[in-house]
């Protein structure tokens, strides 16, 4: 007989989120990407919208690191987008920007966005949030 067991998430029992990083700047993009990785996260990145918003589709990120000054389509613009997919709908989207003012802090909060980080982005900050979010997930190990 099976029984589940509730376990409060730690670094110890977690895999790591599936983090999609999107940034026009493709070095800055990089960087994030590795970083996310080191912290034992899986990470894709795409450099413009469409392709982003495709590769959440088949991804399915737990978190969405997401620059505001894209070309063509914006990061608002992205975030409202991919809040309209089913499969997205737990996501956390996190601004990544080089805008702080109030006004676009409230921009990013009415497009959708979880959290809005200046760049460059305070890891420690990013981790604090990472971590809020370890907390707020009960993970379910199934004991034999």
């Amino acid at each position: 007989m099976q029984s589940a067991v509730l376990l409060e998430p730690t670094s110890e029992n977690l895999n790591g989120y599936r983090i999609l990083v999107i940034d026009d700047n493709e070095n800055c993009a990089k960087i994030m990407m590795w970083t996310m990785e080191i912290f034992g996260h899986t990470v894709e990145m795409a450099t413009d919208g469409p392709t982003a918003i495709e590769l959440a589709k088949s991804f399915r990120p737990n978190v969405v690191l997401l620059d505001i000054g894209l070309p063509e389509m914006n990061g608002y613009e992205i975030c409202q987008a991919m809040k309209k997919e089913p499969a997205l709908q737990n996501t956390v989207f996190i601004a990544q920007t080089g805008w702080g003012q109030q006004e676009h802090r409230e921009r990013t909060k009415e497009a959708g966005f979880d959290h809005h980080l200046v760049k460059p982005v305070d890891m420690k900050a990013l981790t604090n949030i990472l971590h809020e979010l370890d907390k707020a997930h009960v993970l379910v190990e199934l004991v034999a």
